[in-house]
Formats: C-alpha cells, structure tokens, sequence
C-alpha cells in the first residue's frame, strides 16, 4: 500500500514537471519569434497642444508666425516584452524611446531627420506615418557625438560627429555606407546640402573653415580662416544654402552672420554683440524661407530672430520657458519647401514646428 502511495506521489510530480517544461518551452518560442524575427516597430507621437494657439506678433499686429506642434515621444515607454523584442537596454541612452538632446535638424520627402547628442545617434520620423528607425547606434557607422545631418538628392543621409572627427555616411535605409576619410576634421559640425550643385558645405568649427564636398568625397572648395575680418571666423557653428545659392554661416563668437557666393567669395554680414534684439549673443542655427527671409536662433537668448535679405531685424519670437512656443537653449533649424520651421529645442528635449505666415 505504501509502494502504491509512492508511486501516485511520483506521477504528480511529473506531470507538474511537464506543465512546467510546456510553459517553459513556450516562453522561450515566444522570446526566440521575437528576438530573431522582428525588432518592435514604433510610432513617434506628435503634441498639437496649442496648435495653432500663439502666434507672432500678438494681435492687433498681423501674425506672421504660428505655432504647430512638437515632438519628443518616439514611443510608449519599454516593456520587458520590448526588451526581448530587440529594444535593448531600457537604461542605454542609445535605446531611449524619446529624444534626449535633440541638436540638429533636417527634413526632406516627408522625413524628419534628428541629431540627438545625448542619445549618440541620428532619429529618422516619417511625418506622414510617424515610423521611427534609428541610425549610427551600432557597427562601423556607430555615433558618439552627432551635429549635423542632411539627405542628398539621392537619399543618402551624412552625419557630422563633432567627438569622433568625421563625417559618416548612410543609405536612405541607414546603413553605414563610408566616412569622408580623405579630410582631416578638427571638429565638423553645421551642415548643408546644395540641391543644384549637388555640394555639401560643412562647418569645421576648429578650423574655422567651410568646406565644399560633392557626394563622392572629394574636395571641390574651401573657404574661411581664424579672424575677424570679412571672409574670417571665430568658432563658425551652423550653415545654410537659400534657393538661389548664398551661403549663409553662423560666425558664432564674431557675433554675427556671413553670406558668400557658390564659389566661397564673401557677399556681406550682419548682426554684432549685445543682448538687444538686433543683435547676438550666441548665433546658431540658421535657415532662409522661401521669401528670403534669413530666420537664425540665438540660443543665448533663448529666441529665433528673422532678418530681411540686407541684415535688417524684422521680428523675433520665442522666450525661455518648457510652455510650447518657448524654448531652453535652442540649436539647430530647417525650413521646408511649404515655410514650415523645424527647430531643435535641445534642453527641452523636443522639436518643434512653427509655421511661416507670409510677410505681405
């Protein structure tokens, strides 16, 4: 009797064993569809918050710039389901499902590209599906430090990496393609693409030097030295190329903008030192709109001013603040084709978007 209670014992164990091993088994079929299958595809989330809400001037004056939306989110927070999906580690800035230091900025073809310093990679947003994917977190093209980013005509996406000293380059999917290796950067940062020339203009702010590069890597132009003087730099950032083909750099610590031709001759400047509105603190990103209006953000004054085609201050909007509209030490900005204005509100981890009304 005591054998038959034994054996009974035993049978229950096994079979709990087994229910165990089943339940073992399809977690890791689970975990294994996951993992070798498919990363998790996120959605960025836009915040219309005050879309279309403020608007500069206020009134009685006419106004001239609204403002849209923004985006920080780039989705839900990570599960433990996202991690074995391929998410990674939830505490790797690499990883982050938002943006962490958002600093440069470029849109092209319903694409968002986004600098993030903090998170050491490149954020790529379809507007119209808001799909996410990443670039430069990983093999030969991994980022550390990424500044500027802009697409060629076509596709390919270049990054300059202030820390590493290179500029990379991706395909449209973001697959590390090469480095511009021929050049000895001392620090590349601001970056513009020349549709019509098919040239890249890049910032060398140590140098204090632009370069001309066509898409095959090889030099065509350079221009700019240490100094004062018209044509020189004193720690350049950030530059821009309207749609006739002036150049436009921010000069940063000359406290001032300079315009030059296609072939690097210098045209005019503007702007001084002071903490007054025509004036710069800490010139950054800088952008034309279609109307020739020149929109440059002093990030020491925390506001975006816009300037007539002769350097003459024709308004001004934005404040330091977390509200929407405000901004905490802004860096870069783009202007599309319809004169919507996409700025990197770096310390408040956002982009956000502003639209041009028209000045007539």
């Amino acid at each position: 009797m005591k054998k038959v209670q034994k054996n009974q014992i035993t049978l229950v164990q096994l079979f709990k064993l087994i229910d165990l091993l089943k339940l073992l088994a399809l977690f890791t079929l689970f975990a294994l569809v996951f993992i070798t299958g498919c990363a998790p595809v996120y959605k960025a989330n836009i915040d219309y918050t005050m879309s279309g809400g403020i608007l500069w001037p206020g009134a009685p004056e006419k106004a001239r710039i609204k403002y849209l939306w923004s985006i920080s989110s780039l989705a839900p927070e990570m599960t433990i389901v996202d991690f074995l999906a391929g998410g990674g580690d939830p505490t790797d800035p690499k990883t982050s499902l938002a943006l962490l230091r958002p600093y440069g900025v470029y849109f092209e073809n319903d694409r968002l590209y986004i600098t993030d310093t903090g998170a050491m990679r490149v954020t790529v947003v379809n507007i119209k599906t808001m799909d996410v994917f990443q670039i430069g977190v990983s093999g030969k093209g991994e980022l550390n430090y990424p500044v500027g980013v802009v697409a060629d005509k076509a596709g390919n996406i270049y990054v300059t990496d202030s820390d590493l000293n290179k500029v990379f380059v991706y395909n449209s999917e973001g697959k590390f393609l090469r480095n511009f290796s021929n050049i000895n950067f001392q620090r590349p940062t601001g970056i513009a693409y020349d549709k019509e020339k098919d040239l890249i203009y890049i910032v060398d702010t140590l140098e204090h030097k632009v370069y001309g590069i066509g898409s095959d890597g090889k030099v065509r132009m350079s221009f700019g030295k240490r100094g004062e003087g018209d044509g020189e730099f004193n720690y350049p950032t950030h530059i821009a190329v309207d749609k006739e083909g002036k150049v436009y750099v921010s000069d940063t610590l000359n406290y001032r903008i300079q315009c030059f031709d296609r072939q690097g001759k210098f045209v005019f400047k503007f702007g001084t030192i002071g903490d007054t509105y025509d004036k710069f603190t800490m010139p950054k990103g800088i952008a034309p709109d279609n109307e020739g209006n020149i929109y440059v953000v002093d990030s020491g004054q925390d506001i975006v001013k816009i300037f007539n085609r002769g350097g003459k201050l024709l308004l001004f909007f934005g404040e330091m603040g977390i509200n929407k509209g405000m901004f905490w030490i802004p860096s870069g900005m783009i202007i599309d084709k319809d004169d919507k204005i996409y700025i990197a509100d770096t310390y408040n981890q956002r982009v956000q978007v502003f639209q041009f009304l028209g000045g007539k």
